[in-house]
């Protein structure tokens, strides 16, 4: 059995601890978006290490990106400049995050992958704990400086933690996790940026509890788009 089944369950016992603290003082309808949309992360986190560890991560990739593009298309009712270019940029990302899902070595998509979903998932839980000073309102007005630090810290974390994985140094383990913390942060911000772009709310309603199916995976395609441009550039795995 991989280790990253044991750090997963790990984390979700402590990020449930933290859920239910961080829910105890809202109202029974917030409580209940909270848990749906944590359980249906908790599916889809199962779902890319099970993909990733039998080798067929490659196909959910382009499903992903062809759900994405959907909603993309779908939602995208704003100039035809913003139109063009919101097309090119999904495009771009597409491509590289695809090819990133089935030329990476098993091992590093999964030390990746640990990293995105603790800084997507803790950043949320931090900031709703600590959260009082809000990062970037006009673009993504849940998101807090308090929530960013916690994600970061978490991240850079188990990047040290799981370093055995892909045999790197500390020095690099933490490095990764900041790189991490920040493309993950860049491809959350450039979704909701779009969706301010496109004066709507949610993508869809696709996964219960979240802001659309792209919604969901932003942060992975930006941040596997990210790191086969830099690997591609080093030609290894730095």
């Amino acid at each position: 059995m991989h280790p990253i089944i044991i750090y997963t369950l790990s984390f979700v016992a402590l990020g449930g601890l933290g859920m239910y603290i961080s829910s105890r003082k809202a109202d029974i309808h917030t409580q209940k978006q909270r848990w749906l949309k944590y359980i249906t992360y908790i599916v889809i986190v199962t779902s890319i290490i099970v993909s990733t560890i039998y080798h067929f991560f490659y196909l959910l990739a382009i499903l992903i990106v062809w759900v994405g593009l959907f909603e993309v298309i779908r939602n995208c009712k704003a100039s035809l400049y913003i139109k063009v270019t919101s097309l090119l940029s999904y495009t771009a990302i597409s491509i590289l995050f695809i090819v990133y899902s089935y030329t990476i070595p098993v091992a590093f998509l999964l030390y990746i992958y640990f990293q995105i979903a603790i800084f997507d998932g803790f950043s949320q839980i931090v900031g709703q704990l600590l959260g009082k000073h809000k990062l970037v309102s006009h673009i993504s007005p849940n998101k807090t400086i308090e929530g960013l630090a916690g994600g970061i810290l978490f991240t850079i974390l188990v990047a040290f933690l799981t370093r055995d994985w892909v045999q790197v140094s500390v020095q690099k383990a933490i490095l990764y996790g900041i790189l991490t913390s920040l493309f993950s942060l860049s491809g959350d911000l450039l979704a909701s940026y779009f969706k301010r772009l496109n004066h709507i709310k949610d993508y869809s309603n696709i996964l219960p509890g979240h802001g659309g199916f792209l919604d969901r995976f932003d942060s992975l395609m930006m941040t596997g788009a990210a790191y086969y441009l830099l690997l591609n550039q080093t030609d290894r795995i730095v």
